[in-house]
Parts: structure tokens; C-alpha cells; sequence
């Protein structure tokens, strides 16, 4: 008798891991689809070749993040994110080639340059560009 029921209560409990739930089918309308939101996209490090005084090289490496509100452009931003880490490379190598050796970069023209070139790629203004870190290595 003891096995009987033992049997029982496991075939239960596979019964109830198996089956989906009842109430799970009993609704198949539309469902509706959140917006997406906005948020905070981190950008890959952006680096470029500097002279030095002497002649020598240095490397600028610049971390940036995108603060974007819009839900639409976050997702158009994540899709373009290809194109914009080249845009940002090429920003980043233009205002390296403007330092004069030996000074500290210019961040609000570094700003200015990231800036339009997100608003170029993604097509709309919308987009704000943060910096992190800026080093010249």
C-alpha cells in the first residue's frame, strides 16, 4: 500500500512539472508590448596616436557613455554601435592631430567633435555624450 502511494504522489508531481498551467492558455489576445525605455549606453574606448616633443608617440585613450532618454533612439544607438565606435575613433584621432605636443587635450572640443558625430550617425539630436576617463599614455 505504502508503494502504491509512493507511486502516486510521483506521478502527481511529473504531472504537475510537465503540463503548462491552466490559466496560462486561457487568455491568447494580443499581448501588449512595453516601450522600451531610455537609459545608458557605454562606449568602447576610443584611442589615437599623438606626437610627443621629442618626436615621439603617445596614445590618447578616451571612455565615453551615451545618456539617451528616448527608447526609440536607445535601441538605434545599440543597433548603430559599430558605426559609432568608428565615428568615434575618427573624432577622437582628428582632435588628437590638433594638440600641439606635450599640452593637455582640449575636452570641450573633444565633447563638441563626439557629439556631432553621434548626432551624425544616429540622424536626430537626442543623444548626450559623457566623458570618462581622457589619457594621454
Amino acid at each position: 500500500m505504502v508503494q502504491l502511494v509512493c507511486m502516486h504522489r510521483r506521478a502527481f508531481i511529473i504531472a504537475g512539472l510537465l503540463l503548462p498551467p491552466l490559466g496560462s492558455t486561457a487568455h491568447a489576445g494580443p499581448k501588449a508590448e512595453k516601450a522600451p525605455e531610455g537609459g545608458e549606453l557605454p562606449m568602447a574606448l576610443a584611442t589615437a596616436t599623438v606626437i610627443r616633443s621629442r618626436g615621439g608617440r603617445a596614445i590618447m585613450s578616451v571612455e565615453s557613455t551615451l545618456v539617451i532618454a528616448d527608447g526609440a533612439l536607445m535601441e538605434r544607438a545599440r543597433l548603430s554601435r559599430p558605426r559609432l565606435n568608428a565615428a568615434f575613433n575618427e573624432a577622437v584621432r582628428v582632435e588628437a592631430n590638433r594638440m600641439l605636443p606635450d599640452t593637455v587635450p582640449d575636452l570641450e572640443a573633444l565633447t563638441r567633435a563626439l557629439q556631432r558625430a553621434t548626432d551624425r550617425v544616429l540622424g536626430r539630436q537626442g543623444a548626450r555624450v559623457l566623458l570618462g576617463t581622457v589619457m594621454v599614455i
